[in-house]
């Protein structure tokens, strides 16, 4: 999760903040190199805050289906993560050659893409749309359904107990736990928002894009303020997605509940210092949680348990 936190923070980063400045001076004032270079890293990090969660999920499989597996960990995860942007910075290189600054119709200067005809758009948009969204959510829904059900599956097992009986022998008996036990409830609701927020904040981003290259939108005031808030729908993903970690995750939360218990007790000194170690505790407690494996690994341990 330490993965997507970054990609998140880099996407606020240049996605959102040069948008910002772009829409502040109205013009685009930087050059034509500049613009084919923002333009590419935003594209970059569009594909990459998607290709990181395909990563997650196949982190996630291997960890649930596999539990065993020696090949698994931190080496894993580092692969999954440099195929992720290497694929990224792949996919983004017609950005530096669409994209140019270039005066439009009405006399603004705008780092905008660069086309013989508009027509091209509907393909360029097409085949963004299917790698940015449809084929990763396609990967990500067939992942955690096996997940899920694998986790359905494996809660059914019966737990074989040996025991001494009182003639010396021992004795077998049999428990069954549940249907279901918590940390998997708990990884099939996370699995479940995670991808409900992917599906939520992107599906009105390409839908609106679609229809709007094939001129199905009439021109008006609504369609124009419709435009604002759904073009800015992705960038919210990557806002959303640290929040739903830690909200699932235990160790977060029980550092943030045990500072606002000392909070407010003691002297003002010992309420500074106790808020020192408990920004510690919290920090030990985020960077022991950065591993993606952190939340899946109980629920494999679990597994053998159940």
């Amino acid at each position: 999760c330490l993965f997507i936190f970054l990609t998140d923070c880099f996407t606020g980063l240049i996605n959102i903040m040069t948008d910002i400045i772009w829409r502040f001076t109205g013009d685009f004032m930087a050059p034509d190199l500049v613009c084919r270079i923002v333009r590419y890293f935003q594209v970059v990090l569009l594909y990459a805050s998607t290709y990181v969660l395909v990563s997650l999920s196949i982190d996630r499989y291997h960890a649930i289906v596999y539990p065993m597996k020696f090949f698994q960990g931190e080496r894993q995860a580092k692969i999954l993560i440099v195929i992720a942007w290497g694929l990224s910075f792949l996919f983004s290189i017609p950005t530096l050659i669409i994209f140019g600054k270039r005066q439009l119709s009405n006399g603004e200067v705008q780092c905008w893409a660069v086309w013989p005809d508009d027509s091209y758009w509907i393909p360029y948009m097409t085949t963004v749309a299917f790698l940015v969204y449809f084929i990763p959510l396609i990967i990500i829904s067939v992942i955690y359904f096996i997940v899920i059900r694998t986790i359905w599956t494996k809660s059914k097992a019966h737990a074989i107990i040996v025991s001494n009986c009182s003639d010396g022998k021992f004795c077998t008996s049999y428990t069954h736990r549940g249907l279901i036990s918590k940390a998997k409830i708990k990884a099939v609701k996370y699995s479940a928002v995670i991808i409900l927020a992917f599906v939520l904040c992107w599906s009105p981003y390409f839908l609106f894009d679609i229809l709007d290259n094939f001129s199905i939108l009439p021109e008006t005031k609504e369609r124009f303020y419709a435009a604002v808030i759904i073009q800015n729908l992705p960038a919210l993903n990557s806002a959303i997605n640290p929040i739903i970690y830690c909200i699932f995750s235990d160790t977060l939360c029980q550092a943030f509940r045990s500072r606002r218990r000392s909070g407010n007790l003691g002297t003002f000194r010992e309420r500074t210092e106790g808020q020192e170690m408990q920004f510690k505790n919290i920090w030990i407690a985020i960077s022991s949680s950065s591993n993606w494996r952190s939340a899946v690994t109980n629920s494999a341990m679990d597994f053998e348990e159940a």
